[in-house]
């Protein structure tokens, strides 16, 4: 009896277990123990699976963020080239249409060499003997976008360059008057922000803040020229002229470019 109960207990387990096999593992008591282990491993694989997803997401996202990055950078640079290109046409437009009280052919020119030396007094134009350029000619600048004033003169030429000494120069001179009251002094730079004016006469009513020109008296530079502004006024020390400074109505520290007068010189100095 006991060999039969052992007989049917074995093949029922055999039948149940041949059944698990050829069915889904999922379903019945051999799936209700495993279920909790194969749901940990699907909710797993799920949040790897969105991980990487994610991940190559934002590598996506970072490389178009980089690219658009470049794009916006060559974009503010092209920007920047044409804003410039468009402040230099309006200035050179203004500086060939300059129409001082004279009239003298005109050469505009670049500076293409100027020291860090906020007061250094010389500059180097690309412009020279081929382009009609001669020593001792005026050389002009736009004051504020508005008119133009006085720069300094041509001291040295050769085929493509020149170089020019400023207002500011210690070897600069020039024959000046008071706008005013037309009294005549002479204008010499002395190596500092400010030119010195000098042998205006005693009896002279001039005082800070008159405009200074060129009173043509020293056959090179032409009358009318914007020099500057006076900015104080004492006598000399033999008490038998006044003397002066004149700030420069060109701000001689950023130019770029200038006009030179192709004004032969009536005299040779």
């Amino acid at each position: 009896m006991r060999k039969k109960w052992a007989l049917f207990i074995f093949i029922f387990f055999s039948a149940s277990l041949l059944f698990l096999v050829k069915s889904d593992p999922f379903k019945g008591v051999f799936g209700f123990f495993l279920k909790p282990f194969w749901n940990f491993e699907s909710i797993l694989s799920e949040k790897i699976k969105n991980f990487f997803s994610s991940y190559f997401f934002l590598v996506e996202i970072k490389r178009e963020n980089q690219k658009l990055k470049e794009e916006n950078l060559k974009l503010r640079q092209e920007l920047t080239y044409f804003v410039e290109r468009e402040i230099l046409y309006q200035k050179l437009e203004k500086l060939y249409k300059i129409e001082p009280p004279f009239q003298y052919p005109q050469v505009v020119a670049k500076i293409i060499y100027k020291a860090v030396d906020p007061f250094s007094d010389q500059i180097i134009i690309n412009k020279g003997s081929k382009d009609g350029i001669m020593p001792q000619m005026p050389v002009l600048a736009l004051i504020a976008n508005e008119g133009v004033g006085l720069v300094g003169q041509v001291v040295e030429t050769h085929k493509n360059w020149s170089r020019i000494i400023l207002l500011t120069d210690p070897s600069f001179a020039a024959d000046v008057k008071i706008l005013r009251t037309q009294d005549r002094a002479i204008l010499k730079g002395k190596g500092e922000k400010y030119c010195s004016l000098e042998f205006l006469p005693l009896y002279s009513e001039a005082k800070t803040g008159d405009t200074i020109i060129t009173s043509g008296q020293d056959l090179i530079y032409p009358e009318g020229l914007l020099v500057g502004t006076l900015t104080n006024l004492s006598k000399d020390p033999q008490g038998l002229f006044k003397k002066g400074e004149v700030k420069p109505a060109v701000d001689l520290y950023n130019l770029n470019w200038v006009v030179i007068l192709l004004k032969i010189p009536e005299i040779s100095m």
